[in-house]
């Protein structure tokens, strides 16, 4: 069963070993969990997000950034969790 979470103009979708990035006015970007790589960084009382394909030790390419809340964060962690365990290949449960 996939997993879902809604940020404004975005959908994010992940299912078995892959995450889609869905915008509402472009085309939709999809990553296998191997090649997936999240950044995160603090801004303020916000969080600036990175999603895209990992590249070398430290950067992503053909990404998506987006701009998160603490609240928006909280959940943006619960879900993001289960594409990288899947990419560790490890049971979150």
């Amino acid at each position: 069963m996939a997993a879902e979470f809604e940020l404004g103009d975005y959908i994010l979708v992940q299912d078995g070993r892959t995450l889609e990035v869905f915008h509402r006015s472009s085309d939709a970007r999809r990553y296998h969990v191997a090649f997936l790589g999240v950044d995160v960084k603090p801004h303020g009382d916000e969080f600036k997000v990175r999603i895209g394909s990992k590249y070398g030790d430290d950067q992503i390419i053909n990404g998506v950034r987006l701009n998160m809340n603490s609240e928006q964060f909280a959940r943006f962690r619960e879900f993001i969790a289960l594409a990288i365990a899947a990419r560790d290949r490890t049971d979150t449960l």
